[in-house]
């Protein structure tokens, strides 16, 4: 019985702890590209400026792939919810 008790809470909080370490990560990437933008121009002009074009592709580039994975993300999420959903509610014979 307290194994099962511990099941019912670990399968909805696992489901949050890995979207939000997903979402946390991607969020985490972006700030380091947003400091690679800002941080040379305490140097020089010219440096910021180099470092601003230097992180303007990759953000780009790793915002389409945010929106791949969040559909993705979303989907199998969806799916696990739906199946842990369906074992509460079946009838065993």
């Amino acid at each position: 019985v307290p194994l099962k008790i511990i099941e019912e809470f670990a399968n909805t909080l696992t489901l949050g702890l890995r979207l939000y370490g997903n979402i946390f990560a991607g969020e985490i990437l972006l700030g380091l590209l947003a400091g690679l933008a800002t941080n040379f121009y305490s140097q020089s002009i010219f440096l910021g400026l180099v470092g601003t074009i230097g992180a303007v592709v990759p953000m780009i580039v790793w915002q389409a792939f945010s929106l791949f994975v969040g559909t993705i993300q979303a989907f199998i999420f969806t799916m696990l919810t739906m199946v842990y959903m369906s074992h509460k509610v079946s009838h065993e014979h």
